[in-house]
């Protein structure tokens, strides 16, 4: 028996320390857009240079975040880990001290390195670490740090703001992380990313990576699933607005209903994800009830309390699947390169997030807001059709 104490509390120590870094990681993602009036005031920065900048983030994150994968498995993935939260941390301090356009693009590039290490080494680091009776609900904790980064994210750095200026919230929040580095790294003894010494032969080449018909359909489902997203997440305010004459401030309590369903949806999807012997039915059950629920939101005949209700269930339901598409992405994947393909499928997130905007925006600009529901919905659609073949290799 207490040796499945020291188990239970082992796990709960590697999860604590990987998620509390991806919850840093998602604060410092979101750490600029909350202050673009201060910056744009001080600076005289304009909207679109403070977007070029999240550019910058992005584009480095995104074409990092693969090759950082194949890094945790030449090196470790506790190293890469360390690194890149120092990294981005230090990045995030030295936004703070920006003179000029080029200053800060540079920080938020450097910041988008130290951030594409999240996704390969902490996935390598739970793979090889958790027990395998709880890898499901330590995928979920962790997807609920990311999410609750991001809501905490305009209240922290805001808050910060106020109570000291923006220059020193920025210095704040990169030196919280900076402390949790070292936390993790004074800890990271309980972390062991999987028995013996990972063989070459078990390792995917990069060939094998981009030839890989499941990884392949996985990143779709990704790349998919986040331009289902970008349509309630960036978009359905505005929408809202349009189809119900509702106010702005309720149109925005809408989107924080379906940001905080989801991510409490999160952690019962992870202890279910460990009990099913089928976490392919639960992800398609979830991602196609939610798609049939976003179309209906798209009608504009509808009381906009039903459609709240129906948002809100979106936002649970895909927050429930999150951990069944980690359990199978981690089945699809050599015990020697999960953080790899991890890595490399989550790519497909920044690519959805970024062909997908200007088709809803030129739905709005056209007139045709409830047609913005209807295309998350088409999203959520494709997304079903990557993962039929998957499950029927399985």
């Amino acid at each position: 028996m207490s040796a499945i104490a020291g188990n239970i509390r082992r796990d709960g120590q590697i999860v604590g320390l990987i998620s509390f870094g991806h919850l840093l990681s998602h604060v410092y993602m979101l750490s600029l857009p909350p202050l673009f009036p201060v910056l744009r005031a001080e600076l005289g920065f304009t909207y679109v240079e403070l977007g070029l900048a999240m550019t910058m983030f992005a584009v480095a994150t995104g074409s990092l975040q693969t090759p950082m994968g194949f890094l945790c498995e030449r090196v470790g993935a506790r190293f890469v880990l360390i690194a890149g939260l120092i990294i981005n941390s230090a990045a995030i301090i030295a936004v703070g001290f920006v003179d000029s356009l080029l200053n800060l693009c540079v920080f938020m590039a450097l910041a988008g390195v130290g951030s594409s290490v999240f996704h390969p080494a902490d996935y390598s680091i739970i793979s090889g670490s958790v027990s395998e009776e709880r890898i499901g609900r330590a995928f979920a904790i962790h997807t609920f740090g990311g999410a609750a980064g991001f809501a905490l994210a305009p209240v922290i750095m805001v808050g910060l703001a106020a109570i000291f200026d923006w220059r020193t919230a920025f210095m704040l929040a990169g030196g919280a992380g900076i402390v949790v580095a070292i936390i993790i790294l004074t800890f990271s003894g309980v972390i062991t990313e999987g028995e013996g010494k990972k063989k070459e032969g078990e390792q995917l080449s990069l060939r094998q990576l981009l030839t890989s018909r499941p990884i392949l359909l996985f990143f779709l489902f990704y790349a998919a699933a986040a331009a289902a997203n970008v349509g309630i997440n960036q978009f359905s305010v505005a929408a809202m607005t349009e189809i119900y004459g509702v106010p702005l401030a309720l149109a925005n309590s809408v989107l924080t209903l379906y940001l905080f369903s989801a991510m409490f949806g999160v952690l019962p999807g992870g202890w279910v994800a460990d009990k099913t012997t089928h976490p392919g039915l639960i992800l398609i059950g979830g991602m196609g009830l939610a798609g049939a629920l976003i179309a209906f939101v798209g009608f504009e005949g509808l009381p906009f309390w039903f459609a709240l209700g129906l948002l809100a269930t979106v936002g649970a339901t895909r927050g429930f699947v999150q951990s069944s598409r980690d359990v199978m992405v981690r089945a699809i994947a050599p015990k020697a390169s999960v953080g790899t393909v991890f890595g490399f499928v989550t790519t497909g997130f920044l690519v959805g997030q970024a062909i997908s905007p200007p088709i809803y925006g030129l739905l709005l600009d056209l007139g045709s807001p409830g047609v913005v529901f209807w295309i998350s919905a088409g999203f959520s659609a494709i997304c079903l059709m990557t993962m039929l073949p998957v499950l029927a290799r399985r």
